[in-house]
């Protein structure tokens, strides 16, 4: 062995025990990656964008975009082995968790509060709506837990003062809405828009509530985490770059609401202005003011008894070190 290949070896050994792992080369451990949505919505723009513009495969991976039927059908897609990375909410992270599932969330970056409630005429606010009908999705919903928080907000008892009724997805509710079977809505883009257009103005906004919220995380089975760091900076490398696109380019990340979306332009452009602020490269989670506020709508929802520490659901290894791996300007 030469004296070269002896020092190159022991460098190379020298940088594992550094990373932890023992592809120090940047070699990717997998490069078929499916990554599973909860739904197909805008506020997924920045992936979106990162396979329209080809960032996927500039990192060497072959990238599958996959949406399911909740977050909950998604959290079982990744069990089953179909799906490698997911970006839902941390509530329905938290869930899978909480059902033993081997799962944590590992990137954010996500903090939009972007629901607003909007009523028909003659309600201007929460608290005129007193016995009145609220729409949701469903009883146990993440738009049922929101409404039930913003109701006690504003001094009213979901229980016993309004209707909570199941009206389904945004559009069968708004549909409700016109035909005077629901009288207050919880929308986010672009049925809040819609909403406006059709005479039913805004009476709270979530960001009333809280400056922002954990909307979507990032997560993967912790063996995944753990076991395929570059395979996961990769993914995320791509993501940033979609970010950055989706930030200096207004008109295209628009062009591809519309196409992967299926949304109108204009609805589509107010509903980028709306969001695009609360997105982060860096993968940062909300404040500590959000982060409060999921946590206090979860407990008075029943589905924690209280704020979960940081290490049952988050592992911060990529956020720590996002400026050692983050793509070049």
């Amino acid at each position: 062995m030469t004296k070269f290949t002896t020092i190159l070896s022991a460098g190379l050994a020298a940088l594992t025990l550094l990373t932890g792992t023992a592809f120090a080369d940047g070699k990717l451990e997998k490069k078929d990656i499916t990554i599973g949505l909860p739904v197909t919505t805008s506020t997924f723009l920045p992936l979106y964008l990162a396979n329209e513009e080809g960032f996927f495969k500039e990192e060497g991976l072959n990238v599958k975009i996959v949406a399911f039927r909740g977050g909950t059908d998604l959290v079982r897609g990744m069990i089953a082995g179909a799906v490698d990375v997911g970006v839902t909410s941390l509530a329905g992270v938290t869930i899978g968790i909480k059902a033993k599932q081997p799962i944590k969330a590992f990137y954010g970056g996500f903090n939009m509060a972007v629901f607003d409630w909007h009523a028909v005429a003659g309600i201007k606010s929460i608290k005129d709506a007193k016995g009145k009908r609220f729409g949701v999705t469903r009883v146990g919903s993440s738009t049922d837990f929101l409404t039930r928080y913003a109701l006690k907000t504003q001094g009213l008892d979901p229980e016993t003062d309004v209707q909570i009724v199941q009206g389904g997805g945004s559009v069968q509710r708004l549909a409700a809405m016109e035909a005077g079977q629901i009288d207050v809505n919880i929308f986010a883009t672009p049925e809040k828009f819609m909403a406006a257009d059709r005479g039913f103005a805004a009476i709270l906004k979530q960001t009333d509530i809280a400056p922002d919220y954990p909307f979507h995380v990032f997560f993967a089975t912790e063996d995944d985490i753990n076991n395929s760091p570059n395979t996961m900076k990769a993914v995320l490398r791509a993501f940033i770059k979609g970010v950055r696109v989706a930030k200096a380019n207004k008109a295209r990340a628009v062009e591809v609401l519309v196409k992967r979306v299926g949304m109108e332009e204009k609805y589509a452009s107010r509903g980028y202005d709306d969001f695009i602020n609360g997105v982060f490269e860096d993968g940062r989670l909300p404040s500590d003011a959000g982060m409060k506020t999921f946590w206090e709508i979860g407990v008075e929802a029943g589905v924690y008894k209280e704020a979960w520490s940081m290490d049952r659901f988050w592992v911060s290894t990529y956020v720590d070190s996002y400026n050692d791996w983050k793509p070049a300007k």
